[in-house]
């Protein structure tokens, strides 16, 4: 059976970012739909479903490809504000987070060490902090 998923699916676009962010936003869009209660909003909202399961089984990989590259331009950065959150909550205890004056790069430094000069690796400036 996984050899004839295996044999259909050779060539074919599969999944990616692009892709689950069309479903998670069918599954928030149909929750929506239920509790209007409206037959063309619920309609309506199976078209993102419609559209992943499309580009899943697509042949056209370069067309998807560029599909996927203009999404990633928007979603990159709110990914990585995301991550950036988590990891400052993670590290709360442990480090304190820093942004270079010059070039607004985040530094991580640990905590308790007092008073220390922090060099950003990114543009060489120094500048002082209390930790």
């Amino acid at each position: 059976m996984m050899d004839k998923l295996r044999r259909f699916m050779y060539g074919r676009y599969g999944a990616d970012k692009l892709g689950y962010a069309l479903i998670i936003f069918w599954l928030i869009v149909s929750i929506i739909a239920g509790a209007v209660d409206n037959f063309w909003v619920r309609m309506l909202s199976y078209l993102p479903v419609l559209w992943a399961i499309f580009r899943m089984f697509s042949k056209n990989v370069q067309a998807r490809r560029k599909e996927n590259a203009v999404f990633l331009k928007f979603y990159a950065p709110i990914e990585k504000w995301f991550k950036l959150q988590a990891n400052r909550f993670r590290d709360r205890k442990t480090h304190r987070y820093y942004s270079c004056p010059s070039c607004h790069n985040t530094l991580r430094v640990p905590k308790g060490k007092g008073e220390i000069t922090i060099t950003c690796p990114v543009c060489k400036t120094k500048f002082d902090k209390k930790t």
